[in-house]
């Protein structure tokens, strides 16, 4: 058999190498292939930058040193060709690298040579490169490899040999053993050596023999016993004595307890375990009936236990009974379960009866907790989802019987996972087991309460006859839930939220009653939390579909679609791109190209706006880490959501993105925030900007002016840049009341020593509008539309407006727009 296995072994061996050698070479070449990508990319990018300072004063000297010394930058690269007005110039490599590899081998690579073109203005650079350095790389690999597989299966092979050899030496002996012992010669045996089959394969033999040799001598003990069988008998009696006493020693050790009877139902035998469990000991209870001694504390018990005894003593089945509580002599009870049946000669008489029982009030009592804790919540005691789902279709068909109205309330505790995060775990459950005491108190006998999971409960309300006991019932619980809640001595502020549903008896079930007060519960917390809010059925629609939405983005964010676009900042005063404000877009599959009004609004109570605001960080900070090599003063802006802003981790959640970046340092970043976020918790939104400013990351508040903008928020909040909001900037040409709100944000910025920005600056007029004002900075549609990271290096190549901002710089600042010249024209109207 071993023998045979060559052949299938090798077979396995070949696939496997084959397998193997076919991952290992695409590996290979994938590794190969993308680092000569690389350096080719590399070498054309450093070549453009070489020679485009080289190009604008034509230095053919200089052009010539720069295409040789590319050959020695690229060992791959053999041709450097470069046409330009002057005309034309190639570096050719004169010995090319030897090549280490067969030339078979250059099938199975994929590596091809490489011809590049690059763009350098009115000059084009063509750059040629051959493999023969990656495909010997491929090559040195491979081979190494297939030596060391080659030395593997000539040692598997030889193990094999080896392996075959000794277990034919060892059949050999095991046919002449067996061949002897078939012959008489019954105290052969097998020398136990060699390998570890061979010395089991022995051991067995072995004791095999042993075994047959020592039948072999008993039978012939036997037939040499036969004639003295018969002064054996009183032997023979003396075991008897000895098997009943081992009886009654294993009726006494077991586990059980075991009470023995004749067949008049009078006790024989009572193990020590019936003993403590009925209160009689074995001296009074022997001769005493059964159901004296087997005491059932029900009348029904006790009758069936006596039934079943006459049918076992006519003849019949065993019996089986559980859960009987069973009277110790002294009075108290246990629960216990017994079997009994019939002992009966080696004919079938019956000669008695056996009953066997135990007691399981322990088990009953876990079978009961199990029970308890199937339906009902471990950490406060209330009924569990399961509970509540039967509990709530009977009230549904109750109302629906006895036509009243039954509320379904929903409650949810307002701003728990905070808390939990802030003050811990062991205070959130401290806050849940309080808040569910008051739900149960305020429940009584009369209503039902359960919780769902988390911080979210069910109560209903049953017997209402219309809305108003509704509204009188929720007000008095809602105060209840928004009471302190005491944790340690220290007072927790703590409010709910809740949805209510009401059935008034149309056909619909209780799952879709509980969603209808889901929905309820979002709306009281999208207006403002601390409240209660009624199912609107006119609003049903909306809620799924908002729903849909809010799932369709998530899917978005999964599947990639996002991207970022970039409009540039522009220094009018210098006439020189100072930064860019990365700006979301939805790459749908269907509608194309979708901006963030669009999708934003719908995932911004959600923490689908925290993993989106981490992707953008990221994604920007990827593309400034790029673009650092072009301009290395670029700044990129992002918008901060206030959700995602005001988590407890953002500082650290932020410092770990930026450690991913080290090339980028943190004062290239500038981060956004609305206004309106931060008046929520001005101190906690004021601490997270200082702990980032500390790292050297700027903040810009965001449409400064649309909010609730006052002197004491612009204070507290120790912003970097204040940003006024295009539709100010869009009509202050043709708007007094926009140029005053412009003008004086600018002045406002001074006074506190802040920068400031305008958006929405669409034409030169608005451009020196604002910098008569005092406002250089600048973004808009004037200057370019957002647009891919793709676009944007070649965009700044062809910016060159410096002489119109400049231009305009030079007219005199406007000091006080409320002064009218002679003749009554405003100001504005000079412009």
């Amino acid at each position: 058999m071993y023998s045979r296995l060559f052949l299938p072994i090798f077979v396995i061996i070949a696939v496997v190498v084959g397998v193997r050698y076919h991952l290992m070479l695409k590996s290979e070449t994938s590794y190969a292939e993308e680092r000569y990508q690389r350096d080719a990319g590399e070498l054309a990018t450093h070549l453009q930058k070489t020679l485009l300072p080289i190009l604008a004063a034509p230095d053919r000297g200089a052009l010539e040193t720069a295409l040789s010394a590319s050959l020695l930058l690229n060992p791959d690269l053999t041709a450097a060709r470069l046409d330009y007005a002057g005309g034309h110039l190639e570096a050719l490599r004169g010995v090319h690298a030897k090549r280490e590899y067969p030339d078979w081998f250059t099938r199975f690579s994929r590596i091809r040579a490489i011809n590049r073109s690059v763009s350098l203005g009115d000059a084009t650079l063509a750059l040629s490169f051959e493999p023969t350095l990656p495909v010997g790389q491929v090559w040195r690999s491979v081979h190494q490899q297939a030596l060391i597989s080659a030395v593997n299966v000539s040692i598997i092979y030889t193990l094999l040999g080896i392996i075959i050899f000794a277990n034919k030496r060892m059949l050999r002996r095991l046919a002449d053993a067996t061949n002897r012992f078939q012959n008489g010669d019954h105290a052969v045996r097998l020398p136990v050596s060699g390998t570890l089959e061979a010395r089991m394969l022995a051991s067995t033999f072995n004791n095999m023999a042993q075994r047959v040799q020592a039948l072999v001598h008993k039978l012939q003990q036997s037939q040499n016993e036969l004639s003295t069988q018969l002064t054996r008998t009183l032997l023979a009696q003396q075991q008897l004595q000895v098997e009943k006493d081992r009886i009654e020693v294993t009726l006494t050790s077991i586990g059980d307890a075991v009470i023995t009877t004749d067949l008049t139902g009078r006790i024989d035998t009572i193990n020590e375990v019936a003993q403590k469990l009925t209160g009689w000991s074995a001296a009074n209870a022997r001769g005493m009936e059964l159901h004296q001694v087997f005491v059932l504390a029900n009348n029904f018990g006790q009758h069936s236990l006596l039934k079943s005894m006459r049918a076992i003593y006519a003849g019949g089945d065993v019996v089986k009974v559980g859960n009987q509580s069973l009277r110790h002599r002294l009075g108290q009870t246990c629960i216990v379960e017994y079997t009994a049946n019939a002992i009966r000669t080696p004919l079938g008489e019956v000669q008695g009866s056996v009953l066997v029982f135990r007691d399981v009030t322990e088990r009953r009592q876990l079978i009961q907790q199990i029970s308890w804790q199937s339906n009902h919540d471990t950490l406060t005691g209330l009924p569990n989802r399961s509970a509540l789902a039967l509990r709530f279709e009977q009230e549904v068909a109750r109302a629906r019987e006895q036509n009243y109205l039954l509320a379904v309330c929903l409650f949810d505790l307002d701003h728990f996972q905070h808390v939990n995060q802030s003050l811990g775990q062991a205070v959130g459950d401290e806050i849940l087991k309080q808040a569910a005491s008051r739900l149960h108190d305020f429940a009584g006998q009369r209503h039902y309460v359960a919780r769902l999971g988390g911080d979210e409960f069910v109560l209903l309300l049953p017997d209402l006859n219309d809305r108003a006991a509704i509204d009188y019932a929720m007000g008095k619980l809602m105060a209840a839930l928004s009471r302190d809640y005491v944790c340690d001595g220290e007072a927790v502020n703590m409010s709910a939220s809740a949805g209510i549903a009401v059935y008034t008896g149309n056909d619909i079930s209780a799952d879709s009653l509980l969603r209808h007060a889901d929905q309820a519960l979002y709306q009281a917390k999208i207006t403002g939390r601390n409240r209660y809010h009624f199912f609107d059925a006119d609003l049903d629609e909306q809620v799924r579909t908002h729903h849909n939405r809010r799932t369709e983005v998530r899917n978005a964010v999964r599947a990639n679609e996002l991207a970022l676009y970039y409009q540039p900042k522009l220094d009018m005063r210098k006439g020189r791109i100072i930064g860019m404000e990365a700006l979301l877009r939805w790459q749908h599959p269907q509608r194309g190209i979708i901006g963030p009004g669009e999708f934003l609004p719908i995932v911004e109570h959600t923490d689908v706006i925290v993993d989106i605001g981490e992707w953008v960080l990221r994604e920007a900070l990827c593309q400034l880490q790029s673009w650092r090599t072009f301009d290395a003063n670029w700044v990129i802006s992002v918008n901060i959501a206030a959700r995602h802003f005001q988590r407890h981790d953002f500082v650290e959640r932020l410092k770990a993105i930026l450690a991913e970046y080290p090339d980028v340092p943190p004062h290239m970043l500038e981060l956004e925030i609305l206004e309106s976020s931060a008046l929520s918790d001005i101190a906690h939104v004021r601490g997270i900007m200082l702990d980032c400013q500390a790292l050297g990351i700027s903040f810009a508040l965001d449409d400064f002016g649309t909010g609730y903008s006052s002197m004491s928020y612009l204070k507290r909040l120790p912003a970097d840049m204040l940003k006024i909001d295009q539709s100010f900037v869009r009509n202050m040409l043709v708007d007094r009341d926009d140029l005053y709100l412009v003008s004086a944000v600018i002045g406002l910025a001074r006074s506190f020593g802040l920068g400031v920005i305008a958006e929405g600056v669409e034409t030169i007029e608005h451009g020196a509008m604002l910098m008569r004002l005092g406002c250089d900075l600048v973004q808009g549609y004037g200057i370019a539309r957002p647009m891919p990271a793709n676009d944007v290096l070649s965009w700044v190549a062809s910016f060159n407006t410096a002489a119109v901002w400049q231009a305009a710089a030079t007219l005199p600042p406007i000091l006080n727009l409320h002064t009218e010249p002679a003749g009554g024209t405003s100001q504005l109207a000079l412009i």
